[in-house]
C-alpha cells in the first residue's frame, strides 16, 4: 500500500511537471514563432491576388449531377486590418461562359455590392449595411502569416495554448483556445518553420499550406487547399498569385463606381400573384427576385417553378390555395435539377403532387441526397421534348448549363417560362459577356419560331421582351 501510494505521488508530480514543461515550451515556441514572422507583424494593409478552383459545394449543381466539376476564379482584395475597409473582387467562370464579376466594399460608413458584368444585377446596387468586414476572414485564413497572428497575438499562452510536438514527422501542433471559445490548431514543421495545416473548430475547415516561395522579402505559401466540414477533397484550392504590403485600400475602391444605382429593395417575402394572360398568374413578391408561374385548367391547377426551397413551396402553395380554395393542384414543374430548383419539391410530394420534368431530371431528382428518405413519396410524369400537356409546351435542351434543361411555352398567351437560360438582369441591362446557352435558347426559339410577348424568368426578371432578346443575342454576335 505504502509503494502503492508513494507510486501516485511520483505520478502526479511528474504530471506536474510535464504540464509545466509544456506550458514553458509553448511560450518558447510562440517566441520563436514572433521572431521567424518579425517583418510581417506590422503588415496593416494589403493587397492580394490568387485564382482558385471552386468545388461548387451545392449539391447537384454541376453540368451532370453524376460528375462533379470545379470552378475557376480569380479573385483580388485590398484589405486594412486597422480601419476594417476592404474592396474585394471576384471572377468566376462558370461552365457555359457565365461571367459572374462581382464586387463589394466597406468603409467607415456603409457596405455595398454591384456587379461589374451585369448578368444577375445589371446597374442595380445592394446595400449591405455596416460590418460585413468578418468576410475577410477565409481571406485572411488563405495567407499563413496572417493566419497565426491570433495565436501571436495571444497573451495569455499558460492558460490557452498547449503544445504538442511530433518528432517521427518533425512536426511542432500548437492548440489555441480564443476568447470566443474556438479552439483553433496551427501544424508546423520545424526544419524548415512553416505552418504546415490550421484546423478551425468553429468555421469547421482545415487549411493546408503548401509550395512556400518567397518574393519582396515575404515568404509565404502560394498554395492553399480548404477543407470544410469534413470534405475528403478541397472544396476550394487556391493558388496565391500576389502579395502586396499597401498603406490603404484605394478610395476610388470604397464607393459606388458613377453609373451605378439604385439600391435593391430588400424583399418582404410576401407573395402575391396577377394574372398575365387568361387563367395563367405570376407569382412574385416585392424584390421580384424570384418568379413562378401557375395555370388554371378547370378545376385543376400547374405550378411551374416554385420549388426552389420548402418555405418557397409551402408560400406558394398556401398563395394558391387561398386564391383558388375550390381547385387542386395537380402538379409542379422542374427545368433542370439543379439544387436551386428542386431543392423544396418535397413539400409538393407530401401532399402528393406530382412532378413534371424530363428523364434526366427525374434521374438526378431521385438521386438527391436530401430526398433520401422520402424519395418513395415522389410521384413522377415524364415530359417528352415537344410535347404538350393542358395547354403548356415543352421543349428539352442540352447545353452547358444543366446536361439536360427545359422550358415551357405558353402558344395562346405567347408568354415563355423559363430557368438559367437567360440571365437578364431585372433593370434589363445586356451583359458585357453572355453564356453560350443563351445563344443555345435564343437560336431554338428562332428555329421554331415561336411567337411571343414576354418570357418569364424564373430568377431576376420575369418580363423579358422581344426586343431585349434580341438585344442579347446581338451582344452574343
Amino acid at each position: 500500500m505504502i509503494y502503492y501510494l508513494k507510486a501516485l505521488i511520483f505520478l502526479s508530480l511528474l504530471t506536474v511537471m510535464t504540464a509545466m514543461a509544456s506550458a514553458e515550451e509553448a511560450q518558447d515556441f510562440v517566441a520563436k514563432l514572433k521572431i521567424h514572422y518579425q517583418k510581417t507583424l506590422s503588415i496593416n494593409a494589403f493587397s492580394l491576388s490568387h485564382h482558385y478552383l471552386n468545388r461548387q459545394y451545392r449539391s447537384h449543381d454541376y453540368w451532370d449531377y453524376q460528375i462533379p466539376n470545379r470552378i475557376m476564379a480569380q479573385r483580388t482584395v485590398e484589405i486594412d486590418l486597422v480601419n476594417k475597409h476592404f474592396y474585394d473582387n471576384d471572377i468566376y467562370y462558370t461552365s457555359g461562359g457565365l461571367l459572374l464579376d462581382r464586387a463589394h466594399f466597406e468603409n467607415d460608413t456603409e457596405s455595398f455590392a454591384y456587379e461589374m458584368n451585369g448578368s444577375y444585377l445589371g446597374k442595380r446596387t445592394i446595400n449591405q449595411g455596416k460590418g460585413q468586414f468578418y468576410r475577410m476572414g477565409y481571406i485572411l485564413l488563405d495567407v499563413d502569416f496572417l493566419a497565426v497572428r491570433p495565436l501571436l497575438e495571444e497573451t495569455n499562452i499558460e492558460d490557452n495554448i498547449t503544445l504538442r510536438q511530433d518528432k517521427k514527422l518533425g512536426t511542432t501542433t500548437l492548440t489555441h483556445k480564443t476568447a470566443d471559445d474556438n479552439v483553433v490548431a496551427y501544424e508546423f514543421s520545424n526544419a524548415p518553420l512553416q505552418l504546415v495545416s490550421l484546423n478551425d473548430k468553429l468555421k469547421r475547415a482545415i487549411l493546408t499550406y503548401e509550395d512556400y516561395q518567397t518574393a519582396r522579402g515575404l515568404t509565404y505559401a502560394r498554395t492553399v487547399h480548404q477543407y470544410i466540414d469534413g470534405a475528403a477533397v478541397p472544396y476550394y484550392s487556391i493558388y496565391n498569385d500576389q502579395f502586396e504590403i499597401i498603406e490603404k485600400v484605394e478610395p476610388a475602391k470604397l464607393k459606388v463606381p458613377p453609373g451605378y444605382g439604385p439600391e435593391i429593395p430588400e424583399g418582404d417575402g410576401v407573395l402575391v400573384s396577377k394574372e398575365i394572360a387568361r387563367d395563367l398568374y405570376l407569382v412574385t413578391d416585392s424584390s421580384a427576385w424570384r418568379n413562378s408561374l401557375f395555370k388554371v385548367n378547370g378545376d385543376e391547377i400547374m405550378v411551374f417553378g416554385a420549388s426552389g426551397y420548402p418555405a418557397l413551396a409551402e408560400k406558394t402553395i398556401k398563395l394558391i390555395g387561398e386564391q383558388f380554395p375550390k381547385n387542386k393542384i395537380t402538379s409542379v414543374y422542374v427545368t433542370h435539377p439543379h439544387g436551386y430548383e428542386i431543392a423544396g419539391l418535397k413539400v409538393y410530394a407530401d401532399k402528393g403532387i406530382e412532378i413534371l420534368a424530363d428523364e434526366y431530371s427525374i434521374a438526378a431528382i431521385k438521386a438527391y441526397p436530401k430526398f433520401a428518405d422520402d424519395i418513395t413519396k415522389f410521384k413522377f410524369r415524364t415530359i417528352e421534348h415537344d410535347q404538350t400537356i393542358d395547354g403548356a409546351h415543352f421543349y428539352v435542351l442540352e447545353n452547358m448549363h444543366a446536361k439536360r434543361q427545359s422550358f415551357v411555352y405558353f402558344k395562346d398567351s405567347e408568354i415563355i417560362f423559363q430557368s438559367k437560360f437567360l440571365h437578364i438582369a431585372f433593370d434589363n441591362t445586356i451583359a458585357k459577356v453572355i453564356p453560350s446557352y443563351s445563344r443555345t435558347f435564343i437560336e431554338f426559339i428562332r428555329s421554331k419560331q415561336l411567337k411571343f410577348k414576354r418570357i418569364v424568368g424564373n430568377y431576376q426578371n420575369n418580363n423579358i421582351s422581344v426586343e431585349v432578346l434580341n438585344q442579347t443575342y446581338d451582344a452574343i454576335m
